[in-house]
């Protein structure tokens, strides 16, 4: 039941949808510096931890799928309570589970669940601004977004240097059911009883017919997918990389993956500002991406040429992440806008999408990681998934994107 309502232009408002879209990051970064001791703990080899991570982007990418058209149906309140709900009890089973075959199976349900919170914000956006201010104030919601990953992993170990493994399961669930009493008591309905959209096989099979062939929405979902699947492949493989080969201890793990990480929130400032000065979102695409494919390939030439160090690693790493947090949120208006009428179910393909293939990249890292060194393995998968990225912005150029998609002359 409302208690207060939150007035939409306030500062808190922005607070709380940033907190919905924080969740996910909170959920895995918070758990990084903790992966040796999960491994340990649980039984199980060097660099299987990871499966924590794979199994939660999975959960996330299945959920939006049902997430999109029931947000649509019924109304964006109901759905973002129900999924904080089963959120919070996720979060708490994977406190008191037995077993890493447990963990696993309570990780899959809090990333369904999470699945669905993330998506919400978008289309709560969606639902009460513009195409001209929806970028700017889903920038400042992934600015405020990029402070949890600065802020997890260093929650993550201070946890660790008091408790356990456990115990950061506890806080994240505690952090969920706050956000489930803050909307309980302050989220208005943004979504108007006669835009809503029956929810039946046929509905949701137009819904999703009518995303399949938007080329528009198809052109920047994958874009921002593999930029995402760049981006996660170091996240998932940064364990490896700075606890294991580089051999830095939790606490400076966390500070260095936390200055890293920073770039997404340097970048998000950027992407912003560019908006303020009325800068269209494909050109920040464009020289974002740009910017990004360089890094990438000098990352990866330091690594192959033995390099591999912090003073030559993090800066190259900086860069990259804050070269993906100019391009998201410009991908994801870009992708939504010409579906205004089924921002939930689009928001829901975009988000199931952009984790189904963070999902696979962290999984091609714990693969790779059998067969060369931390650092190689998880470069090897940045290369693969911003050469696709790349590639799909050619073709959204040169009209050969899925969807034959032609960019306006802005984007150069």
């Amino acid at each position: 039941m409302l208690v207060r309502p939150i007035k939409p232009q306030s500062l808190l408002y922005t607070g709380m949808l940033a907190g919905l879209a924080s969740l996910p990051p909170l959920s895995i970064d918070m758990n990084l510096p903790a992966i040796p001791a999960i491994e340990a703990s649980l039984g199980v080899a060097s660099g299987q931890g990871a499966l924590t991570f794979s199994l939660f982007l999975l959960g996330f990418a299945i959920a939006p799928i049902a997430g999109g058209p029931a947000a649509d149906r019924f109304g964006r309140r109901p759905t973002l309570l129900l999924s904080l709900l089963f959120t919070s009890i996720a979060a708490f089973s994977c406190m008191i589970a037995p077993s890493f075959q447990a963990l696993l199976i309570f990780r899959l349900i809090q990333g369904i669940a999470s699945g669905i919170c993330i998506l919400l914000p978008l289309a709560i956006v969606r639902d009460t601004l513009s195409e001209s201010e929806a970028p700017k104030l889903l920038s400042r919601i992934m600015l405020v977004v990029a402070v949890a990953p600065l802020i997890a992993p260093i929650i993550g170990a201070w946890v660790l240097s008091w408790s356990d493994w456990r115990t950061i399961h506890a806080v994240q669930g505690g952090l969920s059911t706050l956000l489930l009493l803050l909307t309980a008591m302050g989220f208005e309905e943004t979504l108007e009883e006669d835009r809503r959209t029956p929810l039946s096989m046929r509905q949701i099979g137009s819904a999703y017919a009518e995303i399949a062939t938007s080329k528009t929405f198809l052109g920047f979902s994958f874009l921002m997918a593999f930029t995402f699947g760049c981006m996660f492949s170091y996240i998932s493989g940064s364990p490896g990389l700075l606890q294991v080969q580089l051999g830095l201890s939790e606490n400076l793990y966390s500070l260095v993956f936390a200055f890293t990480s920073f770039g997404i929130m340097c970048g998000s400032y950027i992407s912003y500002r560019l908006g303020r000065r009325d800068v269209p979102a494909r050109s920040i695409i464009n020289r974002g991406l740009t910017c990004m494919v360089v890094a990438v390939a000098a990352a990866l030439v330091l690594v192959l040429n033995g390099f591999v160090h912090l003073e030559t690693m993090a800066p190259a790493l900086f860069l990259i992440m804050m070269c993906a947090g100019t391009i998201q949120p410009n991908c994801m208006a870009e992708a939504v806008a010409p579906l205004p009428h089924i921002a939930g179910t689009a928001s829901g393909a975009l988000n199931s999408l952009q984790m189904f293939i963070g999902s696979a990249a962290s999984a091609f890292v714990t693969f790779l990681t059998g067969y060369f060194t931390p650092a190689l393995a998880m470069m090897i998968s940045m290369a693969c998934s911003i050469a696709l990225a790349f590639a799909i912005y050619h073709g959204l150029r040169t009209g050969r994107t899925p969807g034959k998609l032609e960019m306006s002359p802005e984007t150069d």
